[in-house]
């Protein structure tokens, strides 16, 4: 049970009017109590109690035809520390730390993507 990770709910909102388009995500993740330290494999190592955190994120886009859209947004919105309960410390081999320590996530993310279909 230690390894197993903690309850995570999504809730997403998505809405397109004409060419304009408009999402959120809010992405909430409980406080995880159970460990087993040092215990996992190079996908995740156990750190110990993680505490719980909620991000949101935000995005736009305009369509301007058939098949040309241009996409923004916004990840983690408040700029929230956080990490997840299990992630890949002490994983020399891939690039990560050779001591073990708790890998944060990013924090304020903001993005722009042009997509264009064929």
């Amino acid at each position: 049970m230690p390894q197993r990770p903690p309850l995570e709910a999504r809730f997403s909102l998505r809405g397109e009017e004409g060419r304009w388009s408009l999402g959120t995500l809010l992405r909430a993740v409980a406080a995880q109590r159970r460990g087993a330290l040092d215990q996992g494999n190079v996908v995740g190592r156990d750190r110990g109690a993680s505490g719980g955190f909620a991000t949101l994120a935000l995005n736009g886009g305009y369509r301007f035809d058939e098949r040309l859209q241009l996409t923004a947004g916004v990840d983690n919105l408040f700029d929230r520390s956080c990490s997840e309960h299990l992630n890949r410390a002490g994983s020399a081999d891939f690039g990560y730390p050779a001591d073990p320590v708790r890998i944060h996530e990013t924090g304020r993310n903001v993005w722009l993507k042009l997509n264009h279909a064929y």
